[in-house]
């Protein structure tokens, strides 16, 4: 258990204490899991995107920071452009926010009962857990936030390289996710109310740290000046826009971050809390974990009285709360009866087994937002008619292809660009790949990558994915083209179940984005 006065071993040199034979075991096991979801998962439609952002390196992106883009872009120059390229990065984000959020918690004084807990939550709490293999900004977010954490905790003390060291991880988190802006906020309250480091304001560290972060954090605003800060405005004003207040996206978030936190440790966690804020008088340990815990879900709790909230967008302050939880079992576990013990281990190794088996979601239907099956067949025709249409013009070139959404057309470029770089000698144009802003709507970076207008007066091939869902889709693409032809209908089916179609579409002489026949 921790001592009966935390405040003791908190205010004392970081704990040297090398890591039990079990916690390794424990630690290599839950990084093995990552590893192997990494090779089975199929890629998902949102993780497709962010390979394209890193078809297009840049010092930032319309939607998010870069270091998503930097990290696909450094993994798949090191294991090429299959799943384990494009997921190296997040995998070894993830293996770096377990190990820092173990030393953590050792500095906070917990032993091998709390970082049993922790190991077990990276991989039983499904929201974290999708940090060990989803390419996606919150993977190296999670992983820049731990880091940031565990320095900010050692400069407590007033060395000033570990305040230098927290700065820059702050500007890592910066530039995985606009999120991160709540490390300021935890930073402000923990310099505030706790005395030790309310004693570090007389001294250089915290400002030097602040000016770090936002030197690593200069390649987005540099982006932003370059682009009339459409990403700054993207974030605020154009979700602003779209406030309505009513309650119904409130219960939904609730109801979503029982679901991915997992039930059984939501539970634990409501019973947590009490025991955690009664206790931070005596413990600078909890009042830290509730700085970097608590602002960033009230916000976004506040947040969602008037606009939409999407599911990941707590996961950040998960990590300190999840921490504060690990304490708090050490300290009271022994205490609990069995069946309590055994029901919330049980709710944890269900979620971390059953990931396991998470492969099987290639089977399932893919009826309506992402996709992940399919893609390979889908390119390939897509090609096939690419080809067709060459032959047919004498020209090449003079072609580009398109998709319903962002999401599709980043599935169909990566399937596009994986089986030209199969053959020998062969290559992929580039800037033929467009998605909805070809019929004139926002398509987020797509937008910066093609400019339908030069492109007008030219054939496309066209891929429409569950086409009974989108008649109006195909209306609008009528619309713009000279001549639009069906030609071809894949079926994509997995152990003789069909889990998606898509419809081909020849298309002749583009009009232009605003362009329709009918006017």
């Amino acid at each position: 258990m921790l001592s009966a006065n935390p405040a003791v071993d908190i205010d004392s040199a970081p704990c040297r204490n090398p890591l039990t034979l079990s916690e390794c075991k424990l630690f290599a096991a839950t990084s093995l899991l990552g590893l192997i979801l990494v090779l089975l998962m199929p890629v998902f439609a949102q993780e497709a995107y962010y390979w394209t952002y890193a078809q297009h390196p840049g010092l930032s992106y319309f939607d998010h920071p870069p270091m998503v883009a930097w990290s696909i872009w450094l993994g798949t120059r090191l294991a090429g452009d299959g799943v384990l390229g494009l997921r190296l990065g997040t995998w070894l984000c993830s293996v770096g926010s377990a190990w820092f959020g173990m030393l953590l918690l050792r500095d906070f004084g917990a032993r091998t009962g709390g970082i049993r807990a922790w190991l077990l939550l990276t991989a039983g709490v499904p929201i974290l857990a999708s940090t060990k293999f989803l390419a996606s900004p919150d993977a190296s977010l999670v992983f820049f936030w731990t880091l940031c954490l565990w320095a900010l905790w050692r400069a407590r003390t007033g060395a000033l390289a570990w305040w230098l060291f927290a700065g820059a991880a702050a500007g890592g988190a910066l530039l995985s996710k606009y999120t991160a802006i709540f490390l300021a906020v935890g930073g402000v309250l923990v310099l505030l109310l706790d005395p030790m480091f309310r004693r570090q304001l007389r001294r250089p560290g915290p400002w030097l740290g602040v000016g770090v972060a936002a030197l690593v954090f200069q390649p987005v605003f540099l982006w932003n000046l370059e682009h009339h800060f459409a990403s700054f405005r993207f974030q605020t004003e154009t979700r602003a826009q779209n406030a309505q207040f009513g309650v119904k996206w409130l219960l939904e978030l609730v109801l979503q971050q029982i679901g991915v936190l997992n039930p059984f440790v939501a539970v634990a966690f409501a019973g947590a809390l009490p025991w955690v804020v009664r206790r931070v008088p005596r413990n600078p340990a909890l009042l830290y974990v509730l700085a970097f815990g608590l602002p960033l879900p009230l916000f976004l709790l506040l947040d969602s009285l008037w606009v939409q909230v999407k599911i990941n967008w707590l996961i950040p302050a998960y990590v300190p709360l999840l921490l504060g939880g690990c304490l708090w079992w050490e300290e009271r576990s022994p205490a609990f009866p069995r069946w309590r013990r055994l029901t919330l281990a049980l709710g944890v190794s269900v979620v971390a087994c059953g990931l396991t088996c998470a492969w099987v979601v290639r089977f399932v239907p893919q009826t309506a937002g992402s996709s992940w099956e399919g893609w390979e067949e889908i390119a390939s025709c897509a090609e096939r008619w690419e080809e067709c249409i060459d032959l047919e013009d004498g020209e090449e070139g003079n072609l580009f292809f398109f998709a319903g959404d962002y999401r599709d057309a980043s599935q169909l470029d990566r399937e596009l660009v994986a089986m030209v770089a199969r053959r020998p000698g062969g290559h992929h144009l580039e800037d033929v790949m467009s998605a909805q802003n070809v019929l004139g709507r926002p398509a987020l970076m797509y937008d910066y990558w093609f400019d339908a207008l030069q492109h007008v007066g030219q054939d496309a091939v066209f891929v429409l994915p569950r086409p009974s869902m989108r008649r109006q889709l195909l209306d609008d693409v009528e619309h713009r083209f000279a001549k639009v032809e069906r030609v071809e209908t894949v079926a994509v089916e997995r152990l003789g179940r069909r889990v998606m179609d898509a419809d081909i579409f020849v298309c002749r002489h583009y009009l232009g984005p605003e362009s329709s026949r009918h006017r």
